[in-house]
């Protein structure tokens, strides 16, 4: 702001007076010249700010020792800020912005705040200015006056105001230039904003992805975008003129077209699909809206339809309706679909009185196929599989993969088991035929499992459980083979589920209880330990030995709880028993190999441990042969741990499995325990003898303790002395006993 002129003290008019003259014709003229210029300027379409500032800067040049400015409200309607102020500086400008409307807000602030023109003689004086007083003594302000500028819509939207270096009041002529330039800048400003409203719908009819075109009244076609051109081929020129007749498909009667006109009328609006003709003749559906559009008068003046092309979507859907019944790899229907296609030929079958073959189809070794040839082949065989099934298949059966390796087949319309079986044979020679892939002769076999409709059931539930359980037991007995479903089967699987259930209910209701058998020192003739084995008090057939459920509680994954509660009862109870006065007992306990595969084993053994107390070398976990070979790094990490938790390990029924040296320099081992099966006939067939004896001097090489299981007689016991077997255990000392009678048994050898 440059320096203001000095203002002497009889040039300040008395606060209270007003100059309320006549204008002169001199002032008149200057009035007229003002906007004459400013009306030349907005006729030859000026940019906006270039017009206000052009005010702004003609209005200072009528009111000597003064600076005009226009304010606006911020968007929240909350705050004004200075639009134009060609006289200030960025940085004057900033310490006025931000002005909060109020009664000490200033001139232009009370203009907001009241709504009305506001004249201010003396800024350092007047109460108006209190809380900004500080920006006239900065700006040298002395009077102020700002009058409102007001939007279309006949709203305050923000001020324009002359602030003069002198204290002075406003005469006409001053009131004048305030109305001319607020007046003009309303104009100005409102116009800009409707030729930003049109610059924007402009934009958006250029710019939309939708095809618009508007009409007249009589439906005679204005203007269409380029996107009307794009997806319909016709130019403004082709359509100009004429009606939307011309896009007429051929495909709608005149009483949709009356319907959908009846809605425009009734409702001022229409949307809904339709079809229509492309320039090149091609028929394609689209997503059309019909609005009217009404003048001030509150009269129809145009419609606009605005529409989307309906094509890729419809392809879209129809693909995923398709993807969303079909497997995505072998494009084979999937399992819902299938199961609708059966629930049909079911429906059929029962009216003609025919068969239905389901089929349950694996093929064997294929992991093995995968992992080698790689993944990506992998899905090519299948793929090809699924052609070679589809080839023996007649028109009205179906097949569908049920997921992996494995696929259903429907075969419709059979007349007896026998044409059943021919299709099935069938089926096997053509899987089983090698053929030449990736450079190589592929070879492989399936298994098949076949359940009948109305023998072996009436729905889809039934007839693939047990197609499945068939397709099993074809596994079962050597794979490359078919075999239909048989009640056997069935009564496998009720005794299958009804011990899965019963472990269930044994676990919530504590039906579990571990029996011990006593293991004997060779040397010193006294019990060291004890072998501790879970026995099952079943609520109907009473107490189950491990070898009724054991298996099934490993395929169920409930081995893992199970096994929890046998370690934690297992030390408890060797704990117990020294807090009893028995001594120190070492506590052998079976390991499952779902147990070690789960991958928590050592938490759990350290739980048990530091909850009952028992000194980490007097537990013993026996593992099978068959878990040393499965993963071997992740199984040595968790051996690892409990070895250094000082926990012992033994190896179960050594040379039943795959004893290998390999595993024994691998893991460190404390213990063999020679199975039964050898100890059995060691009197009387020399193999078993000779194995018994290389055991015990292979252990002893190796720093291994060797205990021997199911001595029963004294000859025996003789024998494995003899061998030098360390410790024995069998019913010729005891068979397992409940926790109380081990004590008892415990106490009487003392």
């Amino acid at each position: 702001m440059s320096a203001q002129p000095t203002v002497s003290a009889s040039s300040v008019p008395h606060p209270n007076s007003i100059d309320s003259r006549p204008l002169s014709i001199e002032e008149q003229n200057q009035l007229l010249k003002l906007q004459r210029a400013i009306l030349e300027s907005v006729a030859r379409g000026a940019d906006h700010m270039e017009v206000i500032n052009q005010i702004c800067r003609l209005e200072e040049s009528l009111l000597t020792n003064a600076f005009s400015s226009v304010m606006l409200m911020d968007n929240n309607n909350t705050l004004l800020n200075v639009y134009a102020a060609p006289s200030l500086s960025q940085a004057q400008i900033e310490k006025i912005n931000g002005l909060r409307p109020s009664p000490g807000g200033g001139s232009c602030g009370n203009v907001i705040y009241q709504q009305k023109v506001q004249y201010v003689s003396n800024t350092l004086t007047d109460e108006r200015w209190q809380d900004i007083r500080h920006l006239a003594h900065e700006f040298n302000v002395k009077a102020c006056w700002s009058i409102p500028i007001f939007s279309a819509e006949n709203k305050v939207i923000g001020t324009f105001a002359l602030s003069s270096f002198e204290h002075r009041e406003p005469s006409q002529f001053h009131r004048m230039l305030l109305e001319i330039g607020s007046s003009i800048i309303g104009i100005v400003l409102n116009r800009n904003k409707y030729q930003e409203s049109l610059r924007q719908f402009e934009k958006v009819f250029e710019g939309s992805e939708q095809g618009i075109m508007v009409t007249d009244t009589r439906h005679v076609i204005l203007s269409v975008n380029p996107a009307f051109t794009k997806m319909l081929g016709f130019t403004l020129d082709d359509v100009k003129g004429k009606t939307p007749k011309v896009l007429s498909s051929g495909l709608h009667d005149p009483s949709f077209y009356r319907s959908m006109w009846e809605s425009v009328d009734h409702f001022g609006h229409w949307r809904g699909e339709i079809w229509n003709r492309r320039k090149n003749g091609e028929v394609f559906p689209e997503w059309l809206s019909i609005t009217e559009v009404k003048n001030e008068a509150g009269e129809v003046s145009h419609y606009v339809g605005t529409f989307s092309d309906l094509s890729d979507l419809k392809s879209a859907q129809k693909e995923i309706q398709y993807l969303s019944s079909h497997d995505a790899l072998t494009g084979l229907p999937d399992i819902a679909l299938f199961r609708d296609r059966l629930e049909n030929a079911v429906s059929i079958a029962a009216a003609a009185n025919s068969k239905i073959g389901l089929l349950a189809l694996n093929l064997d070794n294929f992991k093995f196929l995968n992992d080698s040839l790689g993944y990506a082949s992998g899905d090519k065989l299948l793929r090809l599989f699924a052609e070679r099934l589809k080839a023996c298949l007649r028109d009205t059966d179906s097949i569908c993969r049920h997921g992996g390796d494995e696929f259903i087949i429907l075969l419709n319309n059979m007349q007896d088991d026998d044409s059943i079986s021919y299709i099935v044979d069938t089926l096997l020679n053509e899987i089983s035929s090698p053929f030449a892939f990736a450079g190589s002769n592929i070879s492989t076999s399936c298994s098949v499992g076949v359940a009948v409709y109305p023998t072996d059931g009436n729905d889809f539930e039934k007839l693939f459980g047990r197609a499945r359980k068939a397709m099993s037991q074809a596994k079962e007995e050597g794979r490359n083979t078919a075999r239909f479903f048989t009640e056997k089967l069935n009564n496998d699987s009720l005794h299958y589920l009804n011990i899965a259930y019963g472990l269930r209910e044994a676990l919530a209701h504590h039906q579990f209880e571990l029996h011990y058998q006593p293991q004997i020192s060779l040397n010193s003739a006294k019990v060291i330990g004890a072998e501790a084995l879970i026995r099952w008090h079943h609520p109907q057939n009473g107490l189950q030995p491990p070898a009724q459920f054991i298996g099934i509680a490993e395929q169920t994954g409930l081995i893992v709880e199970i096994g929890e509660w046998v370690i934690e009862e297992a030390c408890r109870q060797a704990m117990a028993w020294q807090k009893s006065g028995l001594p120190a007992l070492s506590m052998a306990v079976n390991v499952s190999a779902v147990q070690f595969r789960r991958g928590n084993l050592a938490k759990v053994i350290i739980k048990a441990l530091e909850k009952t107390g028992l000194d980490p070398q007097l537990l013993e976990l026996e593992l099978t042969e068959s878990i040393l070979v499965e993963d071997i790094d992740h199984l040595l990490a968790q051996l690892d741990v409990l070895k250094q938790l000082g926990v012992k390990l033994a190896i179960d029924d050594f040379g039943t499995g795959y004893s290998s040296l390999a595993y024994l320099k691998k893991f460190n081992i404390d213990r063999l325990k020679i199975d039964q099966s050898f100890v059995r006939d060691i009197n009387t067939d020399p193999n078993d003898a000779a194995i018994v004896r290389a055991i015990v001097q292979m252990a002893h090489t190796l720093n291994l303790d060797v205990i021997a299981e199911g001595v029963e007689d004294e000859t025996m016991l003789k024998h494995l002395r003899d061998c030098g077997c360390d410790e024995v255990q069998g019913y010729l000392f005891s068979k397992p006993l409940p926790a109380q009678a081990f004590e008892a048994f415990i106490k009487s050898r003392s």
